[in-house]
């Protein structure tokens, strides 16, 4: 059974597995490293994190919405 935990992406509360959140805390520090050099960067990450979480709060509501029909 896949563990999910709630995590704080942009002051959005987000439930996901915590394989995928390893993956996603990746991913995001590699954009800080990609990023340390330019002006902006944590601006620039910031708003990254942001389109992600509302990217994934979209998918959320809708797989809440298309609960399969009961018989």
């Amino acid at each position: 059974m896949k563990k999910i935990i709630n995590i704080n992406l942009s002051s959005r509360l987000i439930p996901i597995e915590d394989s995928a959140y390893e993956l996603l805390r990746q991913y995001l520090d590699s954009l800080k490293r990609y990023f340390s050099q330019e002006e902006g960067a944590d601006e620039i990450v910031s708003d990254i994190e942001s389109r992600i979480a509302e990217i994934f709060q979209d998918k959320i509501k809708k797989a809440r919405t298309a609960s399969p029909m009961q018989t």
